[in-house]
Order: structure tokens, then sequence, then C-alpha cells
């Protein structure tokens, strides 16, 4: 059987920079006993436990820290957030994603200049509840009201396909102006598009990455769309011989918080089990 292992694989730009800035602060003797994060710093649960191991603990709450340093995760946080921590007396680490952040300012510019905000992706993903708090209500779009100007933007983790499709939709409503952003990132981008070059050619498909990470879930879906047989893991301890019965290529794609090592665990236990 051919095993295809996408060439783009590992920790994207903003999930590497993350873990770096939890590494060095976990280094620093300063607050070494006090490093918290904001939710998981990076969706992936076998790293956010080894960090965790280290001494980064996970708080959802920021009334329980009293002292030492805290680090928005890449995802990013909502204003208000931010502000109570920047009201404490701890120290504030923002890892935000510098694309995430982009984002931030669009929208930032945007509400100056008068437009109601549309925002694509899920709505329950911290991202997306960051990018809302910046929007605020007053300057939120709601499907099928009228407005003078419009604009769209998107979670930088977005399927293209679906944000081509809402913004189909959306420019069915009453408006004078309307601008779009493309805020999808590259890694993203091309992480989808290797997928979907993927299945021209393989009849299964193991996507690797946290169960909870938006990106990895939006690969796994795409591969389901094409109705090809898909597995969606973890680690390499997930794999069965069953998923290739019968399977002339299988394609190995990740997400962007999935560290090349365990991309390459995986695709040695395909070669082995087949």
């Amino acid at each position: 059987m051919k095993i295809k292992v996408a060439n783009h694989s590992g920790f994207c730009f903003g999930v590497k920079r993350a873990i770096n800035i939890a590494k060095n602060a976990l280094r620093d003797s300063k607050y070494r006993e006090n490093i918290y994060s904001l939710g998981q710093i990076i969706h992936n649960p076998q790293v956010v436990r080894l960090l965790s191991e280290k001494g980064l603990y996970v708080v959802s709450d920021i009334d329980a820290i009293k002292k030492g340093a805290l680090i928005i995760s890449s995802h990013g946080a909502p204003q208000k957030i931010i502000e109570k921590i920047k009201r404490k007396k701890i120290k504030l680490i923002d890892a935000t994603c510098p694309f995430v952040k982009y984002a931030h300012d669009i929208i930032k510019r945007l509400k100056r200049d008068g437009y109601k905000i549309f925002v694509v992706g899920d709505k329950n993903h911290p991202e997306v509840k960051a990018l809302l708090s910046t929007v605020g209500k007053k300057n939120l779009y709601i499907r099928g009201a009228k407005a003078k100007k419009i604009a769209l933007v998107s979670q930088t983790t977005q399927n293209r396909d679906n944000y081509i499709k809402e913004i189909s939709d959306i420019l069915k409503a009453d408006f004078n102006e309307a601008r779009i952003f493309n805020t999808i990132c590259n890694d993203t981008a091309r992480r989808q598009s290797l997928t979907r070059e993927f299945l021209k050619e393989c009849d299964v498909m193991v996507v690797v990455g946290g169960k909870n990470s938006a990106n990895t879930k939006r690969l796994h879906h795409i591969c389901r769309e094409n109705r090809v047989d898909s597995y969606h893991i973890e680690t390499d301890a997930e794999l069965k011989s069953g998923f290739f019965l019968k399977k002339k290529c299988v394609g190995v794609v990740s997400g962007a918080s999935t560290p090349e090592k365990t991309v390459k665990k995986v695709a040695e236990r395909i070669k082995r089990l087949t």
C-alpha cells in the first residue's frame, strides 16, 4: 500500500511561537512556580500535558490567580479579560498568534469606519469569542439585518469553502457597501489544499491532531465531504490494521498544533500495520 505524508506538517508559526513563549516563561526563575495559561495554550492535549508537567497550569478563572504570570493562548482572549488581568498584580504574557492579532486590527479599523461586522467561525471557539469581543454588540452584523456598510472577516482556521459560502449568503442582504477580508491564515489554507490533493489519489485518510483542534477537525470534515474513509486520531496508538484493509493508498495530514514527531510516529506505525 502506498503511504503519502503531507510535506507540510508539524507546528504552524503561531503555535510554535506560543510554545516557545511558554517554555521561556517556565525557565524564568521569577515565575517558575506560578505560571498559568488562560485555557489550553494550544489545542493539543499531549503537548499541553507535557507543558503542565513542566509547571504550566491551565486555568479558566483568572480570579484564582493571586501572583505570578498568566499566558494568553495562541487563540487570543476577549478584551475585557485582558483588561481584568492588567488590573491584577500578575504579569501578562501575550502568546496570541500574530495572524489572529491581524484580524483584530482589521476589525478595529472597520469599527472606526462605521461598518457592521460579520464574523465567520465557530462561536464557542476561544479565537472567535475574542474576535466578537473586539467587534462588540453595537458593531456586530446580524444575518438578514439592514445595514449601509457591512464587512466580513473569518476565524483564521476556517474552512475556505465554508467562508466562500457564507460570503455568498451574506451578499444577498440589503446593503450599500460590503468589504470582505481573507483572514484565513496561509498555513491553514495550505493544509486544506494538500488534503484535497491527497483525496484525488488516496482511498483512506488519517488526520492527526487534537480532537479539540478546530483546524484539524476541518481537515477531517473535508475528507468526509469527499466521502473518503478517514480517521481523526491524536496519536499512533489509535491506529488499527482494519483502517487499511483493501486500501491502495493512505494519506496522512495533520493540524497546525500537531508535533512533527507525532506525524512521523503515525507514518511509521502505518508501515508496520500494512
